[in-house]
């Protein structure tokens, strides 16, 4: 018989990422802000506890401001 793996849901495209980055005040950590920078989960909330991506808090979730990580990535000029 057969073994099959777990069926885990459709990943992240950076295409769909990138839409939401340039669309939303704010964007979950995991997975989109993590496909976008193409780092790990636990590398995403390390980055955001450094200090490395401006986040919003609410409790315990945690979202990624998209103004300042689109000036990270050039995306947009610092004065707008």
């Amino acid at each position: 018989m057969e073994r099959k793996l777990p069926q885990y849901p459709n990943t992240m495209k950076i295409a769909d990422a990138m839409r939401e980055l340039q669309t939303k005040p704010v964007i979950a950590l995991w997975p989109t802000a993590a496909v976008i920078l193409d780092v790990s989960r636990s590398e995403i909330y390390a980055m955001a506890a450094r200090g490395e991506i401006d986040v919003l808090s609410v409790g315990r979730l945690k979202k990624a401001i998209t103004a300042p990580l689109r000036r990270k990535l050039k995306l947009e000029s610092a004065a707008a």
